[in-house]
């Protein structure tokens, strides 16, 4: 039961949920994986895209500026080459309205691009520029190229010459940013496709990683649950085969160990039943042997005793003629055994209602027995029933609280012994009525034979004497012939009653026959046996039937095992001879068997006749 409690008590975890657990753990962390990984690819694709992009304008930027230099570089050293004043005016204006607006154009954006780079490399660069382009510009406006761009002069190769300084400065700081722009989108480009083959690596491993760890967690999963269930059904196989030893392992703390739990449970309640059945067979078959009611009622209450640890079991006998209820077997100490001398069987609930009754000690119970009522711990008393009559009961009494089962045990034994009891109780009752004189209540000449037999073997045993004494009443017929048979029959009864008020408790009296009695007086030698005799003799003398003012006598003859017969048989003859002579010298006398004692009382003259 507590272990029970125990395991019902554990935190159980169901198996879905630990699929569940698994699907929503693993498979959502492979996907965010997935997806922070696909973000961050994405972000370094946009990033290698834009440092293109930005490689591209710069391109394109540094192109159109090398163009315009150039441009403006060649129509500035055309100004200076002019002679005709028209194509200088044109000349002059295209270079200062439309090329040089264009190259700082050129370079305002190229400074744009410069500002916008975190690096701040190519920033230094495009304000060298801004300054180199500046210088070209200042020396465009100077007097000294004005004049060589006014008409021929001696200065003109020398304002070309400085033209073509200054506008390979401006071009070679373009080369360099070129460069620069080159050597930064080329870096980038390599840091980014770098760091995406990482990223991607880092993704395929984390995948890989996650998958795997999913599909042992699955695995194991899977192989626990087919362990355990394949454990359970080995376990089925062998209950099936017979095998109720064996028990499983239970472990874990889901619905499979509840059926473990479950398992084990029926398993061990399968055994508890065949163990109870096999009791029970054992006690019935055993029950089938019992040949006294003694020995039934005493079987009943071991069996019960031996199947309920701790338990003292009481057999009741329930004696519908004197109104008792006595105890077969010896009740335990207690208030029980007090209440047994004088009582009755509305006493006992079980025998009054007819039905089972289980008490415990300091319970609120609205009856309570009267005779089991007091007693420590639990009681369950339980009716034995035959044909619908009580015939007695079966009271158990244990220290501990009762459990179904054993209320169950004692139902079935008691329900299994009561037709025994009954049919034992019927056959004593048969054979005591089949062995038993009906006039004098004495037993028969069948029963004295059979007790004959058993004293005299016991005699043997014990080395002890056994008294046989044979009376007959004295002129019995004539009582017949004078008052007739029913006083007659009379007379015989009173002389039972006699007997069995003045004989000793180990003493034993029959019928014989007709108007004749026999007494045997175990461990009883010749004086105690006279003495006996004498107080039968005078008890009997004492009968007075007061109507005809009868009295009655009897002649007595005696003899003892093994002093006078070497047997029941020759015992019996040895005390009849005895009788004979005590009626032929005068009748109401007792006379002891002598050797030389004929039949008709007479002496004989051989004094050692053979027994």
């Amino acid at each position: 039961m507590e272990a029970n409690h125990q395991s019902a008590s554990r935190i159980r975890v169901p198996i879905a949920w630990k699929f569940f657990l698994l699907i929503g753990v693993v498979v959502p962390s492979v996907l965010a994986v997935s997806v922070v990984g696909v973000r961050a690819l994405g972000s370094m694709k946009q990033r290698l895209d834009t440092v293109y992009e930005d490689a591209l304008n710069s391109a394109r930027t540094i192109g159109q500026l090398s163009t315009a230099v150039e441009e403006a570089e060649e129509m500035s050293r055309l100004l200076v080459a002019q002679t005709q004043a028209s194509p200088i005016r044109r000349t002059t204006s295209e270079l200062r309205n439309d090329v040089m607006p264009q190259v700082q154009r050129e370079i305002d954006q190229m400074h744009a691009l410069a500002a916008s780079d975190p690096s701040g490399g190519d920033l230094l660069l495009t304000e060298r520029l801004q300054t180199d382009w500046q210088r070209f510009l200042t020396y465009t406006q100077s007097q000294t190229f004005l004049a060589a761009a006014s008409g021929p002069s001696r200065t003109d190769t020398t304002v070309s010459d400085r033209l073509e300084s200054l506008s390979q400065s401006v071009k070679s700081t373009v080369g360099a940013i070129d460069a620069a722009e080159v050597q930064q989108a080329n870096t980038a480009r390599n840091e980014a496709q770098s760091t995406y083959s990482r990223s991607l690596f880092l993704l395929r491993i984390f995948v890989v990683v996650g998958l795997l760890a999913g599909a042992t967690a699955a695995l194991w999963l899977t192989r626990d649950v087919v362990r355990r269930v394949r454990a359970y059904s080995t376990l089925a196989a062998r209950v099936a085969a017979g095998d109720l030893e064996t028990r499983t392992d239970p472990r874990g703390h889901d619905e499979l160990t509840a059926l473990g739990e479950t398992l084990n449970m029926m398993v061990t309640q399968r055994a508890s039943a065949r163990d109870y059945q096999a009791t029970q067979t054992e006690f019935t078959d055993a029950l089938q042997m019992t040949e006294t009611e003694e020995e039934a009622h005493g079987l009943l209450k071991h069996h019960l005793e031996r199947s309920i640890p701790g338990a003292a079991a009481v057999t009741l006998n329930r004696n519908n003629s004197a109104d008792r209820l006595e105890a077969f077997t010896t009740p335990p100490p207690g208030p029980l055994g007090d209440n047994m001398g004088e009582a009755k069987p509305r006493d006992c609930l079980a025998v009054r209602l007819a039905r089972a009754h289980v008490d415990e000690a300091g319970s609120d119970a609205l009856v309570r027995c009267s005779l089991c009522g007091e007693m420590e711990g639990f009681s369950a008393c339980t009716p034995l029933l035959v044909s619908g009559e009580v015939i007695g009961s079966v009271y158990v009494n244990g220290p501990l609280a009762i459990r179904d089962d054993d209320i169950g045990r004692i139902k079935d034994s008691v329900t299994q012994a009561a037709p025994v009891l009954a049919n034992l109780r019927n056959l004593a009752i048969a054979e005591l009525r089949a062995a038993t004189d009906a006039l004098t209540g004495l037993p028969n000449a069948r029963a004295v034979q059979d007790i004959l037999n058993r004293l005299v073997a016991q005699a043997s045993r014990m080395v002890w004497p056994l008294t046989a004494i044979l009376f007959d009443l004295d002129h019995f017929k004539r009582i017949n012939d004078t008052f007739g048979h029913p006083k007659g029959d009379e007379v015989l009864a009173a002389v039972g009653a006699t007997l069995q008020s003045v004989m000793r408790e180990s003493d034993f009296a029959g019928r014989y026959g007709g108007e004749e009695f026999v007494m045997l007086l175990p461990a009883a030698d010749l004086d105690a046996g006279l003495q006996v005799a004498e107080r039968v003799r005078a008890a009997i003398a004492d009968i007075q039937l007061f109507e005809e003012n009868l009295s009655v006598t009897a002649s007595f003859g005696l003899a003892v095992f093994p002093d006078h017969a070497s047997d029941g048989g020759r015992l019996i003859r040895s005390a009849d001879r005895a009788l004979y002579q005590a009626k032929a010298k005068g009748r109401n006398r007792v006379e002891v068997f002598s050797m030389g004692t004929h039949s008709d009382g007479s002496q004989s003259v051989l004094q050692n006749e053979p027994a």
